[in-house]
């Protein structure tokens, strides 16, 4: 009797499979962190040398010193921590299907684990990254922008002795390939799985070769578990949507409010760095009135860019946005500080006339967070048409979505 095997791929496509696995990058992180700490130890061990004679004479303030060896058995152990954690997961080889990931076709994948299945939830990602460095010597940083990022649920089954998550991405055409980037830096393709094993947090990730192709993955993803998965993002999306704008149906209509104090972390990161910027064009000012002329072209430059982007994180602190869908007409108020700035009103009649825009995003971890704002193209009373800002600040392309469908769906009423 022959055996297929369980996920529904050919024998020779399983046994392919099989001969190509990428480990994933966490295989070997741990090691970079035990590096760091040795030399760190190895670099402050005369400390140790120096410390009796220096406590003899009363000169206590060596303790101080002490962080540096201090900061390399934290590294030690943290690398520790990182293999135990590998260890206890396994290897989790990524079997990717089609090996080269196809940029205009899919991109899927089987993850085994060790660990037996059971209930849990795990969420897999599909981002393509540009990797870049700006400056140069002692002045150049390192930076990850993620140009496009998908998520979805992988199938999460039985299998052999343990465990495997299967998932397929279907990939536009218009995306960048594994390589240089065209003017600076390399792109990147990973898949990154997150979520709670035996309750234990679980993260891994894969770097993928990929090509221009419509080459499809041999991994099926059932029906049932795709009608499944958009159903839980929609509601996870739509309980996102509700916790950040407060919304009320009303007989009439829908009431909106984009309150104020939300996006804490992007408003005030804005507002300091913008000061640090300021404060730097201060004092390069100083610096030019005592003589460096040089920077009398550096100060207005880092002045204004701090000052702007001060200004704006200001704004987003404390901004608020009033939004009122009365009878097919909508009336928007602007306030900052709960000072009224502007007050607008326009027809709205159709959700045709609904956009909805990223505005910003940034980047917590490994993750890309935009945030959406909901505009509509309206007729306002000079006759003149306008796009007015409904919603703003929402943070999640999804939460954004499931805020433009509410008010489509008040539109219909």
């Amino acid at each position: 009797m022959n055996h297929l095997p369980p996920d529904g791929l050919s024998t020779e496509s399983h046994l392919n499979n099989k001969q190509s696995r990428i480990n994933s990058s966490e295989k070997s992180s741990h090691w970079l962190l035990v590096i760091i700490g040795i030399v760190f130890l190895l670099v402050s061990s005369p400390i140790f040398i120096a410390l009796p004679e220096e406590l003899a004479r009363g000169k206590y303030e060596i303790l101080l010193a002490l962080i540096f060896p201090l900061a390399g058995l934290g590294m030690c152990f943290g690398g520790w921590r990182m293999r135990q954690k590998f260890l206890f997961f396994g290897a989790t080889p990524l079997m990717p299907s089609p090996f080269i990931g196809q940029v205009g076709g899919q991109m899927g994948g089987r993850i085994e684990l060790k660990q037996a299945w059971e209930r849990r939830s795990l969420s897999v990602f599909l981002q393509c990254v540009h990797i870049y460095t700006s400056g140069s010597g002692k002045n150049s940083s390192a930076h990850r922008d993620i140009l496009w990022q998908e998520e979805n649920r992988p199938v999460d089954k039985p299998y052999t002795l343990g465990s495997a998550l299967e998932f397929c991405f279907d990939v536009p055409a218009d995306l960048p390939l594994t390589g240089k980037h065209k003017r600076k830096g390399n792109i990147h393709w990973e898949v990154i799985v997150e979520g709670e094993v035996c309750n234990r947090e679980f993260r891994r990730h894969w770097k993928l070769p990929v090509e221009a192709g419509t080459a499809q993955s041999n991994i099926i993803i059932p029906e049932r578990h795709k009608i499944a998965t958009q159903e839980f993002m929609r509601k996870q999306a739509e309980a996102s949507a509700a916790e950040q704008i407060q919304t009320e149906v009303t007989l009439v209509g829908l009431n909106i409010i984009s309150d104020q104090g939300r996006n804490k972390g992007m408003s005030y990161f804005l507002s300091l760095f913008g000061a640090i910027f300021s404060a730097a064009g201060v004092f390069l000012f100083y610096q030019a009135s005592q003589g460096e002329a040089m920077l009398w072209l550096m100060a207005p430059i880092f002045f204004l860019v701090g000052f702007c982007i001060l200004a704006f994180g200001i704004f987003l602190i404390g901004r608020k946005l009033e939004c009122k869908l009365i009878d097919h007409t909508v009336h928007v108020r602007r306030s900052l500080f709960g000072k009224m700035l502007y007050t607008r009103e326009g027809v709205l009649t159709s959700s045709s006339q609904l956009k909805l825009k990223s505005t910003m995003s940034s980047q917590q971890g490994s993750k890309k967070i935009e945030y959406m704002a909901l505009y509509a193209q309206v007729d306002c009373a000079d006759g003149k048409p306008r796009m007015l800002k409904l919603v703003e600040g929402v943070e999640g392309r999804r939460a954004g979505e499931a805020m433009e469908r509410k008010v489509a769906e008040a539109l219909k009423e």
